[in-house]
This record gives C-alpha cells, sequence and structure tokens, in this order.
C-alpha cells in the first residue's frame, strides 16, 4: 500500500489537532480527488469541522456541496444499548511491547557494543534473540542480555525481565517476579513498565487487586503520553473505579490517545461525544472517531459506525456501507455484527436479500450469547416446528 502524499499528511495532522485551514485543504482534496481518492463523506466532514469554525471558503463550498451541513446541529439522544455499543473496558493485561523497531539492526554491530557493556546494545539484542530479528530466534539468550541490561539498573533492561517473567519466556513464569521487576523500571520513571505495573495491580495478578494505586501508576505513564496509560486511566475515571468519577477529564484523556491512534481510545471518545457525556454533544465528531477505530478492524466500532450510517448519525445515511461494516465485524464474530447483518440479510437494506444467510449469521450471533438473536431464533424454529405439525 502506497503511503500518503506528504502534503496530505501535512494537512491531516494540522485539520485532526483542530486548525480550520487545513480541515479546509483537506476536505477540498477529497472533494475533488486531488492527491486523495475522492470521497464526498470525507469531503463534507472535513469541509463542516472548518465550516464550524468561520472558515468562509469551507462555507461557501458547503452552500453547494451540502447546504443541510451548515444547518446547527440538533443534539441526539444516546443510542439504546440494542443499537449501540457500550465503552470498552480497562484493557486485559498481557501486553508484549518490547521490539527491536522498524530499522533493520545489525547483530555483528549489537552484539560487539553489548559485550562492552552498553545495556541499551544489550536490551536491543535481548530483543533481536527473543524475536527472532536477524538472528535465530533464543529466550535463553535474550534472558542473557536483559539480564545483564537490568544488572546495570537499565530501565528497559528491568522492563523487560518483567515481561520475560509475565509470560513465561525462557524462565518460569510468575506474576510476583514480573511485578518486582516492573516496579524497579517504573521507579525510575520509565512510562511502558508503570503501565504494565498498573495493570498488574489494577487485575490482582501478583497482588491483591487495588484500582486507586493502579490509576497513581496510570497517570505517571499518561503524563509522559503513553496513549495506553491515557486509555487505562481515562476509563477508571469514566465509571469512577479507584477514583472520583470524572467524565470531562476522561475524555480528554481518551482524545490524548484517540489522536496517538489508540482504537480503543477511539471509539470510548465516540460513545462519550455521541452522548454528550463529558464532553458537548457532537455527531459528526462521534462518527469521525468511530470510523477512525473501526477502519483499525475493532470490532465494536465497526458495528457502532455500520448504525451511524444506518441511522444518519454524523454521517450521511448510507445503506450500502452500512450493511459493509456489519459484515465486517460479522467476520470477526462480533455477536452484534452477526445479529445486525443477519437483519440486513433478511430485509435486503443495502445489500441483497438472501434469507438463508440470514438465519445463518443469526445462529452466529446467537451462539455468541447475543439475546435478541436467541430470542429470534427460538422463535423461528418453533414456528418452522408448526408448520410441520410437530
Amino acid at each position: 500500500m502506497s503511503r500518503e502524499p506528504a502534503m496530505v499528511t501535512r494537512n491531516r495532522q494540522a485539520a485532526e489537532a483542530g486548525d480550520a485551514v487545513a480541515q479546509f485543504n483537506l476536505g477540498n482534496m477529497y472533494r475533488i480527488g486531488y492527491q486523495l481518492e475522492q470521497d464526498a463523506e470525507q469531503a463534507i466532514h472535513w469541509l463542516t469541522l472548518s465550516a464550524r469554525q468561520g472558515n468562509e471558503q469551507a462555507i461557501e463550498v458547503l452552500k453547494s456541496l451540502a447546504p443541510e451541513a451548515l444547518a446547527e446541529p440538533t443534539p441526539q439522544a444516546p443510542f439504546s444499548s440494542a443499537a449501540g455499543l457500550g465503552p470498552l473496558p480497562q484493557p486485559v493485561p498481557d501486553p508484549d511491547p518490547l521490539s527491536t523497531g522498524s530499522e533493520e539492526i545489525d547483530p555483528a554491530v549489537l552484539q560487539a557494543l553489548a559485550k562492552e557493556g552498553d545495556p541499551i546494545a544489550q536490551v536491543a539484542l535481548g530483543n533481536a534473540y527473543r524475536h527472532g530479528h536477524g538472528l535465530e530466534a533464543d529466550f535463553d539468550k535474550a534472558l542473557h542480555w536483559y539480564t545483564l541490561a537490568a544488572g546495570q539498573k537499565e530501565p528497559s533492561g528491568q522492563f523487560a525481565m518483567g515481561v520475560m517473567r509475565e509470560l513465561g519466556q525462557g524462565v518460569e513464569r510468575s506474576d510476583v517476579d514480573a511485578q518486582a521487576w516492573y516496579t524497579e523500571a517504573a521507579l525510575q520513571g520509565y512510562a511502558p513498565a508503570q503501565f504494565n505495573l498498573g495493570n498488574m495491580i489494577l487485575s490482582g495478578r501478583g497482588c491483591p487487586a487495588d484500582a486507586a494505586q493502579a490509576a497513581q501508576w496510570f497517570e505517571q505513564a499518561a503524563a509522559q503520553n503513553d496513549p495506553s496509560a491515557q486509555f487505562a486511566l481515562a476509563a477508571l475515571l469514566e465509571h469512577g473505579k479507584g477514583v472520583a468519577q470524572d467524565e470531562p477529564r476522561a475524555a480528554e484523556l481518551y482524545a490524548k490517545a484517540a489522536e496517538a491512534g489508540d482504537a480503543q481510545a477511539q471509539f470510548n471518545l465516540s460513545n462519550m461525544l455521541r452522548q454528550g457525556r463529558g464532553v458537548d454533544v457532537d455527531a459528526i465528531a462521534a462518527a469521525h472517531y468511530c470510523r477512525r477505530a473501526a477502519e483499525q478492524g475493532l470490532a465494536v466500532a465497526q458495528v457502532n459506525y455500520g448504525l451511524m450510517l444506518a441511522t444518519s448519525s454524523g454521517v450521511r445515511r448510507n445503506e450500502m456501507e452500512s450493511a459493509r461494516w456489519f459484515r465486517r465485524a460479522a467476520e470477526q464474530n462480533e455477536p452484534s455484527g452477526c445479529y445486525l447483518l443477519s437483519v440486513v440479510l433478511r430485509h435486503g437494506r443495502g445489500v441483497a436479500a438472501d434469507p438463508a444467510q440470514a438465519v445463518e449469521w443469526l445462529k452466529k450471533a446467537a451462539d455468541g450469547g447475543h439475546k435478541q438473536a436467541k430470542a429470534e431464533l427460538t422463535e423461528a424454529l418453533n414456528r418452522a416446528r408448526k408448520a410441520e405439525g410437530r
């Protein structure tokens, strides 16, 4: 897949940061198909955001392109539980963030530096052995180099030792030992360790569960702009778990993580924008963030974005696109996606009606625990039995 042109990237980054001129430029690029594939929906989205800030050029373009977009947005009621999925909870802890980076590393150079005692090189060499990047994968050798780096109080080495202990790679699995190593690195201000430590404490692995203490570690990592920690802390603040409930701050943290590309944060921020919790209701922005999460493959976001397209919530109604997003979620075995795909197949909304396929997806939704699907499937089976005279 080719990379986005530099001009587009510059305008996109500024537009997402709220620059009205960049929003107009990006919308116009989508409108005329300049350096981007023509996309009327995206054009209207960005031009509307620009127009809301008073950009006269955006207003003039929208007068002919989509005059309805210039109307004052009408606050929308939150989706019912049956029509949309709620926010994601705190992340399930089992992170594996060790990596050797995207650049090619000469193992011979790393080995020479590591043998000279360079702790950063020792960690990088351990990563190379652990992932099999340029070297044959070998957990024992990875552990050897991590141990040497950790012995020099290198926080990334201590963190790596914690990951190996947590996952039981090259060493016996031990939550207690993992937490001890994470603590060593966290006390030195190493954000990934602070996040992992917070997750272990939150879920009570290696210690009694303590949401308040976990929040303290998330707070420290979030202050260093760690997106995962920002999401985790926001989730606690949103629900008042371990901390006083603070929806405005939760939305602020979700926004920071969302702009860093965290799909879960994009989805939760979308829900808050859609429902007006901690922020003003903004259906257009809600759809924007939901789509970004959906495009990253987050199944629950694909369901909600499909619903937005089906109900004209922040985007123009498009039943064909709506069905496509339901299918993408269903293919990931998301129960609500399976159910909604069965609905559109049954009624031919955005797709050709296919009763047989509709029943198959209804069964998958029921198997996944979807209550409405279970009820409808039971009703359908009862009707079939009566028709057969049983």
